[in-house]
């Protein structure tokens, strides 16, 4: 319940009497429970998880002990009813809610129907928490990071003339599964070409050729924890200017991950990027230069020219400094890193070097 701990000590910080979670993952972040729409209340006192009959038996399974499993009045799940009966049994005076996350109609019902109730906007607080990731979760994110890694090995020898980005994705998101992923992260990217020049571009039915730039960037999903990680090859001879800019992300990525350590500012890797990009390609150069990675595949902190963070020991983050040429192509290197006690090491242990296949 140390997660819960940290969270009491903002909400009396606060001077709240309780908050209504209802982010998915923060739900799960502070219950265990990996099912959907529910809504989490804590108080000093005690923890309410308001589900519905799909749900309540998964719940019990999950959640620790002290967490009261209560089912919706009436089965009108969100329903106003639920909420005053709890607020009132809690005594709960003010009552913080997820502004980022709450829809304005949800907020104008608890107004409305929770006239003796303070709602208190606490917008982020809980991903403050999530930042710092505890034993448990560097474990989850090490073991789909090694994943991915294993599956991308096996997917390899795929990556010839004539096949599709379609058929390469598939055969990924197979692999994927086949050593232990729970799922994927999020639509694997499987691009070739020209076409390596879209940062999220979708697979199509575009036929790797000879020379062709193929980039991928995919991740495994392991007990509710992504990993992220992002490579090109290029298949056949490569031209001077393929040769060229990769060697100047791989060095550019690795002053970034190099430059990562405890109580550094965000923006100090995109300052070690950017004095490896050469002028010319600046213009190119994607400033978003990374992101955390937990429950969910984008959360703080983010990093890269305009980020606010300051970086501390335990985050993990991506590191996927890109340039990306229209109608010429684009190279990205991605790994997922972990801030340890006086510098970052790589999750997403992976050949960096340009691959000829």
């Amino acid at each position: 319940m140390t997660r819960i701990t940290k969270l009491l000590a903002f909400l009396k910080e606060k001077e709240v009497d309780g908050i209504l979670v209802s982010s998915v993952s923060n739900v799960t972040y502070l219950s265990d429970f990996t099912g959907d729409s529910s809504i989490l209340i804590i108080t000093a006192s005690r923890f309410m998880l308001l589900t519905d009959g799909r749900y309540t038996e998964q719940a019990r399974l999950e959640c620790p002990a002290e967490i009261e499993i209560v089912k919706w009045i009436n089965n009108k799940r969100f329903g106003i009813e639920t909420y005053q009966h709890v607020v009132s049994e809690l005594n709960i005076k003010r009552l913080g809610f997820e502004g980022q996350v709450m829809s304005f109609s949800s907020f104008e019902s608890l107004r409305k129907g929770l006239v003796n109730t303070e709602l208190v906007n606490l917008e982020g607080c809980i991903e403050k928490i999530r930042r710092i990731k505890d034993p448990a979760e560097i474990g989850y994110l090490k073991t789909a990071c090694e994943i991915s890694v294993r599956a991308l090995k096996i997917t390899l020898p795929l990556i010839k003339e004539g096949i599709t980005e379609k058929e390469l994705a598939a055969r990924l998101d197979y692999n994927l599964r086949d050593q232990g992923a729970d799922a994927i992260s999020f639509d694997t990217i499987v691009l070739t070409g020209a076409r390596t020049s879209l940062l999220h571009g979708k697979p199509e039915n575009h036929v790797v050729r000879n020379g062709d730039l193929v980039l991928f960037d995919f991740g495994a999903l392991y007990k509710g924890y992504h990993a992220d990680i992002s490579r090109a090859f290029v298949v056949g001879k490569p031209s001077e200017q393929q040769k060229e800019l990769y060697g100047i992300i791989q060095q550019a990525q690795m002053a970034a991950v190099l430059s990562i350590m405890p109580d550094i500012s965000g923006r100090r890797p995109d300052e070690m990027v950017r004095k490896h990009i050469p002028e010319k390609y600046i213009p190119y150069y994607y400033p978003g230069l990374g992101h955390g990675v937990g429950l969910q595949i984008h959360e703080e902190p983010f990093i890269g020219q305009a980020s606010d963070a300051t970086l501390e020991k335990d985050m993990v983050l991506t590191v996927e400094p890109g340039v990306y040429i229209p109608e010429w192509g684009g190279i990205r290197i991605e790994d997922t890193v972990w801030i340890k006690d006086g510098s970052a090491t790589i999750l997403t242990d992976f050949p960096r070097d340009l691959m000829v296949l």
